[in-house]
């Protein structure tokens, strides 16, 4: 019975040294391995895997999807094109481009300004951070470091490092919000950009987000900016500046 007991007793300490271990090499902390997530807005959801292929749909900024576990790759233009097929929530089936969505992922909307590092230490801290309501899919975590892919507000391309994992929130009202936000904060002229952030903060469903006090800060700053005493050329219509 004590041979039974010690042998029991050593196969429980190994499975959780062998447990700890995989946490902290990095293993993905996915709940659902098929997961995926669109990092770029309007993503063609196409019928097949090729350039001229039909449009079924567009998956937009942040839409978590499920990885078919099938990939394909088009030669038939300039450059070779990868594709992975993903199932949407509303059950509909396709092709998108694979560095588009990234599969084995979770999404995530940064909290507050996070330098990204090239790997899970303090000492590879590169130039470049993400922005509050940026957008990223969430592939692994390495103690308190997570892997992410994502574009940057002022990127020109997705990009890929390890940032601090209580810089981002998961939660799909958050998520939600700043993938509006991106829409509404690139208006070019200011009074429609003040509409389109106010359309957002008379959304009920947005009440809850980490972002609103963020969002209505902006709208209180922008107002200002066209009060009497402020800069003329901010108060001029667009029409009246081009005079």
């Amino acid at each position: 019975m004590k041979s039974i007991q010690k042998i029991s007793f050593v196969f429980v300490t190994i499975s959780l040294l062998v447990s700890c271990n995989n946490k902290q090499a990095g293993s993905s902390f996915i709940d659902d391995p098929s997961s995926a997530v669109c990092v770029w807005d309007k993503v063609s959801l196409k019928e097949t895997p090729e350039d001229n292929a039909r449009w079924v749909t567009s998956l937009s900024l942040g839409e978590q999807c499920s990885s078919l576990n099938e990939s394909k790759v088009d030669n038939s233009g300039k450059k070779p094109v990868s594709y992975s097929k993903v199932k949407l929530k509303d059950g509909k089936e396709g092709w998108v481009q694979s560095d588009l969505v990234i599969m084995h992922s979770k999404p995530g909307a940064i909290i507050q300004e996070t330098d990204i590092y090239t790997r899970p230490d303090l000492l590879t801290k590169s130039k470049v951070a993400f922005s509050p309501m940026d957008i990223v899919a969430v592939k692994s975590e390495q103690g308190d470091f997570i892997e992410v892919t994502g574009k940057r507000k002022t990127g020109k391309w997705i990009e890929n490092g390890w940032i601090k994992s209580t810089n981002v929130s998961y939660a799909s009202v958050d998520i939600a919000l700043a993938s509006y936000a991106v829409k509404a904060v690139a208006v070019t002229d200011k009074n429609n950009r003040i509409d389109a952030i106010k359309e957002l903060l008379k959304n009920t469903d947005f009440s809850t987000s980490v972002f609103m006090d963020k969002l209505k800060n902006m709208v209180d700053s922008l107002s200002s900016a066209n009060k009497p005493g402020m800069d003329m050329g901010a108060q001029l219509p667009d029409s009246e500046m081009k005079k």
